[in-house]
């Protein structure tokens, strides 16, 4: 039993009441009992003591050894004593084990994310099947989409492309971040207002990196006008093997004629 508490994903806040276990189904079930004797309100932060039910909460955690692991937690609701709550009543929550109406622990959460950022949608339900998350397919985009979008500060230098939503039908433009090699946005379309709207809404860039896309020229002018315009690495060789090419027909054409 004391193993089995050390694998609660926390000691200090859940107790282990009871296990079980089926090997038929490879499924490690814990009951368990939170230990908050004193919580806040989660509107008015008022802390209170008084108990009004108890009820049970069915999560899933990580996996152990194979085996899938269910945590059935006892739970509380409590009266909030401020007059003034607009909440009379409250389920008493847990932050360091599940969100509020979550049915996964916060580091399951956490994990299947971790798994989504590095391989996906399909790759990452493969391989984490593979590791035991069983079911957890779709969920994983679910789970990224909870994500925030992380902060950035404005470059120096932008790389402007655009990219397909929906190959030969819907496209969009995206903004990466040169120094770092690291997306930063992603726009709705590949039209010169959305462009030069963001760049006007960003001010600092100095050089900015673009195909040959008269569409995207004329949105820096409009939204960076002192910036220096560069063509891209990629076009500029693909440019450059183009000519390569015809220079080279073109010269055996003339040897042959020769």
């Amino acid at each position: 039993m004391q193993f089995l508490q050390c694998l609660l994903p926390s000691s200090t806040q859940l107790h282990l009441d009871s296990c079980d276990i089926d090997q038929n189904s490879y499924q490690l079930t814990l009951s368990v009992s939170s230990t908050q004797t004193t919580v806040p309100s989660p509107l008015c932060g008022t802390f209170t003591q008084r108990v009004h039910s108890r009820y049970q909460r069915t999560i899933t955690d990580l996996p152990c050894v194979d085996f899938r692991l269910r945590l059935l937690v006892q739970v509380c609701k409590f009266f909030c004593p401020n007059p003034d709550c607009h909440r009379r009543i409250f389920t008493e929550r847990i932050p360091a084990v599940v969100a509020p109406w979550d049915r996964k622990t916060i580091r399951l959460v956490q994990r299947l994310q971790s798994i989504g950022l590095a391989l996906g949608g399909a790759a990452a339900a493969r391989l984490g099947h593979g590791l035991g998350y069983f079911d957890y397919g779709s969920s994983i985009l679910n789970q990224l989409q909870r994500l925030s979008l992380p902060t950035f500060e404005t470059p120096t230098m932008l790389g402007v492309n655009d990219f397909a939503f929906q190959k030969g039908h819907t496209y969009g433009t995206i903004l990466v971040n040169l120094e770092t090699h690291q997306p930063i946005a992603l726009l709705a379309d590949r039209k010169a207002e959305t462009l030069a709207d963001w760049l006007k809404a960003h001010p600092g860039i100095e050089v900015l990196s673009r195909d040959r896309s008269k569409t995207y020229k004329k949105a820096m002018e409009e939204g960076t006008p002192g910036a220096i315009q560069v063509a891209d690495r990629f076009h500029s060789i693909q440019k450059l093997k183009r000519n390569s090419q015809d220079c080279f027909v073109e010269l055996q054409s003339r040897i042959k004629s020769s």
